[in-house]
Order: structure tokens, then C-alpha cells, then sequence
């Protein structure tokens, strides 16, 4: 009997970049170090930007790293968000099969427009995800001129 494969060129070469950086991750560790210390990054958060009428707005996702694990700073119009995620206790009796997600020091920085609120900025930590929320000064907001 014949046996009947799947293919799907799409899934196949999403998994092989997937490999291929990994296995380059690996071999070519980041040299970058965050703005405060000279640990070495580990990796980086993904973070969605987003400009509304009142605000920029940031998402980042951190599973597994505790908000107080997180330092959020604004110097100099830069935002800088690092921290670090801690990795698994591994003793001499476990085996590990397979090991993919990313521990250690992380560090993303934003650099931002001069109008904006810098007292009025809001951090909160949900589910994993990091919101910060940056509002622009009201001078900078679109305003709406009536006719007479």
C-alpha cells in the first residue's frame, strides 16, 4: 500500500529558518549588553509599537519573567525595558531531552519623540505581557478646528 505525504513548502522552510537560527544563535552568542550593565544579552522580547492619537503604546511579551524581575527606564528620550528570566534547576540526575526557550538577560530600548508626557507614563504586567503606555503632550495631539 502507498503511503500518502503531506507536503508543504511554506511549514517546511518556516521550520528550517527556525533551525537554522538556532543553531546560529548558538554558535554566534549576541555581544550586545544592555545600557546599564556589561552582562551579555541573552535575547529579546518581541514588542508590538503602537501610535495612537493620545499615546505610544508598547507590548512586550516576557513569559516567565516576574514583574519584579523588570526595570523600566526613560533617559536622554530613550525608553529602555530589561530584565532577565531565570532558567530551570537542572540536577545531575535529570536528562534533558530538549531545551528552547531563551533564559538570562534581556534588554529592548525605544527611542522617543520629545513630545511626550514623561510623568505621565503607565507600566502594568498581565499574563506575560508588558504594557507601557507613553502619552503625548496635549500640545501635540491633533485638534479639530471648527469653521464658523
Amino acid at each position: 500500500m502507498t503511503k500518502v505525504l503531506r507536503f508543504s513548502p511554506r511549514a517546511d522552510l518556516s521550520r528550517m529558518q527556525r533551525d537554522f537560527d538556532h543553531m546560529f544563535s548558538n554558535f554566534f552568542p549576541s555581544a550586545a549588553t544592555d545600557g546599564d550593565n556589561s552582562e551579555p544579552i541573552s535575547w529579546q522580547p518581541r514588542v508590538d509599537v503602537v501610535e495612537t492619537v493620545e499615546a505610544y503604546e508598547l507590548s512586550a511579551d516576557v513569559p516567565g519573567v516576574g514583574k519584579e524581575d523588570i526595570q523600566i527606564n526613560l533617559h536622554d528620550g530613550v525608553l529602555s525595558i530589561s530584565g532577565e528570566r531565570s532558567s530551570r534547576d537542572i540536577t545531575e540526575t535529570d536528562s534533558v531531552v530538549q531545551l528552547e526557550r531563551h533564559t538570562g538577560r534581556f534588554y529592548r530600548s525605544f527611542s522617543l519623540p520629545n513630545k511626550i508626557d514623561s510623568k505621565k507614563i503607565d507600566a502594568r504586567f498581565e499574563n506575560g505581557v508588558l504594557f507601557v503606555t507613553v502619552p503625548k503632550m496635549e500640545e501635540t495631539k491633533p485638534q479639530k478646528i471648527k469653521i464658523s
